[in-house]
């Protein structure tokens, strides 16, 4: 089961958009809510390196220009990508270290009919 993904916030999009959202997950969900500095030529040594590889960091620092840069923690967008890609929300939850009740309060009901209660229809 394969959705179409969802479109990566404004301050999540640069990330995306130069690592792909494989990467930009493996960056979230290791680095985020970090400082990371992007080298003019990186090096295998920097842990966003360890983390994603020298040519995606060289990559990263085209889209977003060299310097220091807080890495977003994006776990709603992070909870809409696995959901898109099949997941459960327990498996969601487990990933992003959070509690199942908060993935359910991120994402919309998956399937089925919603129960909640029309107010403004006419029965009967």
């Amino acid at each position: 089961m394969t959705a179409k993904l969802p479109e990566p916030p404004a301050n999540v999009a640069p990330f995306v958009e130069a690592l792909g959202v494989d990467d930009a997950v493996a960056l979230f969900l290791n680095l985020g809510g970090t400082e990371v500095y992007l080298p003019a030529q990186s090096s295998r040594r920097s842990m966003a390196a360890r983390t994603i590889g020298a040519d995606k960091v060289d990559a990263l620092a085209r889209v977003l220009g060299h310097g220091y840069y807080r890495v977003p923690v994006a776990n709603t967008w992070i909870a809409q990508v696995m959901r898109a890609r099949g997941a459960t929300n327990a498996e969601i939850a487990r990933t992003l270290r959070v509690d199942v009740s908060t993935v359910r309060k991120w994402l919309p009901a998956q399937d089925g009919p919603s129960r909640q209660l029309d107010f403004f229809s006419r029965t009967g």
